[in-house]
């Protein structure tokens, strides 16, 4: 064949009998005088299928290759996994359960025996472990303390001499996930400094780090990428009793960390490339990197920079020469759902008593040896069974979000997850300031006290939440925390009840049904629609008419002491009272507040 010839190559054909039929036309064409049997029998037919063959697996491979590229057309569940850790969304193969579970002691009772012996109220600290008869583990989330206001306390033995009080039964509640804590040991005194070293912790089943440590005990802290340096650590808050708050949310510099990856393979924790003696969180001085015109008589550009102000660009220490100790949480996916009344056993326990050196022995070990724990309520979690087409999804709405607080609904859900060890707000709304022109905006948050009423939000709750939003909100916005105004208020009405009902039942019946419209706290802004208390009523079985609905302004001494005259702020036709953005209505006590009269 001559060296320079034209050749024509389909380059469309890509099955095997495409491919097949355009070789032998290539043959017949090219090779007509030095081949002519292209029987199904020749050899020169087998060599055509031997090479269609491989054309059409190298073509199969080729799209197969091209469509997991991307995260639409990506069919293996792996590959979907690695698109979503690419647009920031991180899964864990096996989901933890969350739930609630009360918590027994026995207390011996004070001199006078009309309540427990302060001194033996302990606090049962987190990661105290259950389990359940199948060998599911449960761990506790949250100290508890049993000296709190919150606990139950009921008699719990007598003597039967004196008949008096010996010892008293205490219940608590705590939050607990599911897994068992275990830890493992990464030698590395025999590596060499390595960037970006990658290392290999366990099994995927692993559902969260709770602690990296090197030999000479310092800490490395899991970030969501490696170019994040500041991360929140929680500190104990020492006026926790008057807060009301157990910890305080601060930012904190980790030039150690890491990143977690998981697969199939197992899981991995990913370090930066700095060393001890080159990576560090000082600050550069602006005047040595901006504008450096020694020398020259031009500027190149106006701006520097900022990141340069960072004297590291390393993504922290990568660790060598040391033997880590990773102390982690794992979940079995077949022990993570439980039913109620399932979790009875007590695996470990760490008491912490406030006086220990002035306590009988002997009746510390009451206490400790008493620990009971029961899930009044069943404990689940989302199915481990969790499909490609779901996984995209997932990624696609995360990575449309950006961690980003940018919506009234991105701000307010932001709040209500904050974590609770970091203080509780009970309701939280963002509105524009009308008066404002460097776009500030309002948060109204406030709190719940003890009872159950609402009450203001504490400072130190208060500085915790603007920790928590800094690290959501965009640079340009102003957020300002600020406490709304409580209005109480009382609802009474008159129904009008059929004969053949008993009046004093219809009418318990038409209380009960206005004070279940009121049993949650209303939100911020939110008006009161006497609509709705017109609905409830006319609902209510032995009703013929509802003749009269009237709200009232409570605020006598038990109550706020705003005054409002609610027919000033009655809707034009009457079906609601509007409240401002910065008000919140309270109907603070249902039992008195709700009154009725049967005709």
């Amino acid at each position: 064949m001559p060296k320079k010839k034209n050749i024509s190559i389909k380059y469309t054909s890509r099955d095997f009998e495409s491919i097949k039929n355009d070789l032998v036309d290539h043959a017949k064409r090219y090779y007509s005088d030095n081949y002519r049997d292209f029987t199904q029998a020749s050899f020169g037919s087998m060599m055509l299928d031997m090479v269609a063959y491989v054309g059409d697996v190298l073509s199969y491979y080729l799209d197969y290759h091209v469509n997991e590229s991307f995260l639409d057309t990506s069919l293996e569940f792996d590959n979907v996994r690695k698109h979503a850790r690419s647009l920031g969304y991180k899964f864990s193969g096996t989901p933890s359960s969350f739930g609630v579970v009360s918590i027994y002691i026995l207390c011996p009772s004070n001199t006078e025996g009309n309540g427990p012996d302060n001194r033996y109220l302990p606090i049962l600290k987190s990661g105290t472990s259950f389990s359940t008869s199948n060998g599911g583990n449960f761990i506790l989330t949250e100290d508890i303390d049993f000296s709190s206001d919150v606990v139950d306390i009921v008699a719990a033995r007598i003597n039967p001499s004196t008949g008096a009080n010996t010892y008293f039964a205490v219940r608590a509640y705590g939050q607990v996930h599911s897994g068992v804590l275990e830890s493992v040991q990464i030698d590395l005194n025999d590596s060499a400094f390595e960037k970006f070293k990658k290392v290999r912790v366990g099994d995927s089943n692993i559902s969260e780090i709770i602690s990296v440590y090197d030999s000479e005990g310092n800490r490395y802290y899991e970030v969501d990428n490696l170019a994040q340096e500041v991360i929140f650590v929680d500190t104990t808050n020492n006026n926790a009793f008057n807060d009301g708050v157990r910890s305080i949310i601060k930012p904190y510099s980790a030039t150690r960390r890491f990143v977690l990856e998981q697969d199939d393979t197992g899981t991995y924790l990913q370090f930066g490339f700095g060393s001890d003696g080159e990576d560090s969180s000082a600050i550069t001085d602006p005047s040595k990197v901006a504008l450096k015109l020694h020398g020259k008589d031009y500027i190149s550009s106006k701006s520097f920079d900022p990141a340069k102000l960072i004297s590291t660009n390393k993504f922290g220490i990568s660790p060598y020469n040391t033997i880590l100790e990773v102390t982690y949480r794992a979940n079995s996916a077949n022990a993570t759902n439980v039913p109620a009344n399932s979790i009875g056993n007590v695996i470990s326990k760490r008491f912490v008593f406030p006086d220990s050196t002035s306590l009988s022995d002997a009746e510390r070990e009451v206490v400790e040896n008493s620990l009971e724990v029961n899930n009044d309520e069943p404990i689940t979690s989302v199915s481990v069974d969790l499909s490609a087409e779901e996984l995209k999804q997932r990624a696609k709405s995360h990575f449309s979000s950006q961690n980003r607080a940018v919506t009234k609904q991105d701000y307010e859900s932001l709040v209500y997850n904050m974590p609770s060890k970091f203080g509780a707000i009970k309701r939280a709304s963002i509105v524009n300031d009308p008066s404002s022109t460097n776009r500030v905006l309002s948060l109204y948050v406030i709190s719940e006290d003890s009872n159950g009423y609402l009450a203001k939000t504490n400072g130190i709750v208060k500085n915790n939440l603007k920790n928590w939003l800094n690290q959501y909100k965009a640079v340009n916005d102003k957020v300002e925390i600020m406490d709304p105004i409580v209005i109480n208020f009382s609802v009474q009405f008159t129904i009008m009840v059929d004969k053949k009902f008993s009046h004093d039942s219809v009418l318990q019946t038409a209380i009960g049904s206005v004070r279940d419209l009121f049993s949650n706290k209303m939100y911020v802004g939110e008006p009161i629609y006497l609509t709705r208390i017109y609905e409830v009523l006319n609902k209510t079985e032995g009703v013929i008419d509802v003749r009269k609905v009237t709200v009232k302004n409570e605020n006598s001494a038990s109550y706020s002491t705003i005054k409002v005259d609610f027919d000033q702020i009655m809707s034009k036709d009457g079906t609601f009272i509007k409240t401002p953005k910065n008000v919140i209505m309270e109907l603070k006590y249902p039992e008195l507040d709700i009154q009725g009269t049967a005709k």
